[in-house]
């Protein structure tokens, strides 16, 4: 509701503008040009309210695209249009390479003057002599035959657009979230608008201006319902997911053993790669949906009370994260260690520890009707595992 508040005067505004622009200019833009602008402009907006600067960017793009040919009424040809289409997807891959940060900023203005150069060298040598460079075609892989087949002769705006393709997959690889893929699916669009031409366009930019919307929301319930450290769900998260369970439900807590010990010996940056590790596993092997609940305690729920089931999975999940070897770095070992230091790595540069947990599981009943009753109880099951010896599963009766 907060976040609906503060976006609801600058939609209005945005609006307002809108429907003054048009009564000032004496535009009559078509409904499906406004709603394409819109969503554009949306996504435009949302992105820079939440540092999306990959999404933000993305937007500013597209925006200038819709505005170029609706407003300023610019009619190019097809391989101009291709080429100016095939330069924006370039520049959308080569963002989704950076990470997100505030646009406000000297990055964001690199990139403004970074556009606007684009825009002006681009539209001074097309107009200039250099317009023919867009219809001449030649071969890029002329000594490679294979390669040469499956390309075959190739303009400007092709190798711009298949130069897109590849930045955009290498993002994904790169940073392997939701919004490197996502970004890939825009210039996936844009490639069905460079080939459809200019009636394809206005319908496939209106669609990427909805995956870029889609893409900001994610990025906002990412920043609102996961763990920044562990990437598991957070207490927030299991707070709303508790809303949608029924009359039976188990509630598991796991907490790691000795874990201010493990700070203490090798350091708070060892303490965190035991958390990674710990949350992952929990998360592959309990049985149910895993949430960081605080510091080093978690919280599992599953559906149902069936508490030979959970405690077969949840004492298996205890033995998995028991029975792992985690490499801690060597003291002696250098930061940037170099080719060698790669080669070794995980050869027995550096010491191995095991990690274990506690954990106390209970399940709706008589005696425990609500979420926070059954979290009192196995909360009270975990103490009796700790005292008895720890590294073991306790349920409460």
């Amino acid at each position: 509701m907060i976040l609906l508040r503060q976006l609801f005067l600058p939609v209005l505004l945005f609006f307002l503008v809108v429907a003054q622009w048009q009564q000032w200019l004496s535009l009559d833009l078509p409904l499906s040009t406004l709603i394409a602008l819109s969503i554009s402009a949306s996504a435009l907006a949302l992105g820079v309210f939440f540092k999306a600067s990959r999404i933000a960017t993305a937007a500013i793009l597209l925006l200038a695209l819709l505005v170029g040919m609706e407003y300023s009424q610019w009619s190019p040809s097809g391989d101009e249009l291709r080429f100016w289409l095939a330069l924006g997807a370039l520049n959308v891959a080569l963002v989704s390479l950076t990470r997100d940060r505030s646009l406000f900023s000297l990055f964001g203005l690199a990139l403004l003057l970074l556009f606007v150069a684009q825009a002006t060298g681009g539209h001074y040598l097309l107009q200039g002599c250099c317009g023919d460079v867009l219809s001449a075609q030649w071969s890029p892989a002329a000594g490679l035959p294979l390669v040469d087949a499956l390309l075959g002769d190739m303009r400007l705006s092709d190798l711009l657009l298949w130069s897109s393709l590849l930045a955009a997959v290498l993002a994904v690889f790169w940073h392997r979230d939701q919004v490197s893929i996502g970004l890939l699916g825009a210039i996936a669009l844009l490639v069905i608008a460079y080939i459809g031409g200019e009636g394809a366009l206005l319908l496939v930019t209106t669609a990427i201006g909805l995956l870029l919307i889609l893409l900001v929301l994610r990025t906002a319930y990412d920043l609102a319902f996961l763990d920044e450290l562990t990437g598991i769900p957070s207490r927030r998260a299991y707070s709303r997911y508790l809303l949608t369970l029924g009359s039976k439900y188990t509630i598991a807590v796991v907490d790691i053993d000795h874990f201010k010990k493990l700070n203490d010996t090798h350091g708070h940056q060892v303490g965190d790669q035991a958390l990674r590790m710990v949350a992952a596993k929990i998360a592959r092997y309990c049985g149910g949906r895993a949430f960081r609940y605080g510091g080093e305690e978690f919280v599992v729920v599953m559906r149902g009370a069936n508490r030979e089931r959970a405690e077969k999975a949840l004492e298996r999940m205890r033995k998995k994260i028991a029975d792992y070897p985690m490499g801690i770095r060597a003291a002696n070992r250098p930061k940037k260690a170099g080719a060698k230091g790669r080669k070794n790595r995980g050869q027995g540069g550096g010491r191995k520890i095991h990690t274990t947990v506690s954990v106390g599981l209970a399940m709706s009943g008589a005696k425990t009707r609500t979420p926070e009753e059954v979290l009192e109880a196995a909360d009270k099951a975990l103490y009796r595992a700790k005292r008895g010896g720890r590294n073991q599963v306790c349920a409460a009766s």
